[in-house]
């Protein structure tokens, strides 16, 4: 009888090791990466999202940039949208890369 418990307990561990070694893997969760912003010929920026580059008219970046280094962000972010149609988390992220830029 023992030797039946001690023969159930290994074939049970065997089994939870093999399942945690082959099982499914956990889900990372989806990350967005951060827009790369350079500056361009003419004052001009572009903002690589995603593989695909967008152009931001220097008339629109001057804009958005003064709204930003003077304090007024949200207001910054909500031009950008404007001229631009991006959702809310790119248009942040941009107005976060535009502060770090150097004019």
């Amino acid at each position: 009888m023992l030797r039946l418990i001690v023969i159930g307990i290994v074939i049970l561990v065997a089994f939870v090791l093999l399942k945690r070694t082959f099982g499914p893997r956990p889900r990372e969760p989806f990350r967005q990466e951060k827009p790369k912003v350079m500056p361009t010929d003419g004052g001009a920026v572009a903002a690589e999202i995603d593989g695909q580059e967008l152009d931001i008219e220097p008339a629109t970046l001057a804009e958005v940039r003064a709204l930003a280094t003077s304090g007024r962000k949200i207001e910054a972010i909500k031009r950008l949208r404007d001229a631009t149609g991006l959702d809310l988390a790119r248009a942040k992220d941009i107005v976060d890369a535009l502060e770090r830029l150097k004019k």
